[in-house]
């Protein structure tokens, strides 16, 4: 079954987390978990300070860097299969320095300094 736009917007209006993939020039595909927010119709994520990790230079923005292609999957499982659903949104990638408003849904990056860039996916 396919969803109508306005059913998957809704969706990934609920929805707070999912696998983001771009595209590695050695690889291929790069898929990794993240969080995300909308504005509007664009998804915007963060590259934040808040989680450990060694540097803000994350593979991502290296992929995206020289090719701005990528997909977001959200998808939601139950054991009731007639409540699964995925939404998967394609489109190319800017990246922007500094936090994004619609990330302070998520309290951790209410703190200036808290989100070092944003992604914004143009769907």
């Amino acid at each position: 079954m396919r969803l109508g736009a306005n059913d998957a917007w809704t969706l990934l209006r609920a929805a707070d987390h999912g696998v983001l993939a771009t595209v590695s020039a050695e690889r291929g595909v790069d898929a990794v978990p993240v969080v995300f927010a909308l504005d509007g119709e664009r998804i915007v994520l963060p590259v934040d300070t808040v989680k450990p990790k060694t540097t803000t230079r994350l593979q991502r923005l290296d992929n995206l860097a020289h090719d701005p292609r990528c997909a977001l999957l959200v998808d939601h499982y139950d054991d009731d299969w007639s409540a699964l659903w995925w939404v998967r949104v394609s489109g190319t990638a800017t990246v922007v320095e500094g936090g994004h408003p619609a990330l302070t849904r998520f309290p951790a990056y209410e703190r200036a300094g808290a989100v070092a860039a944003t992604i914004v996916l143009e769907p």
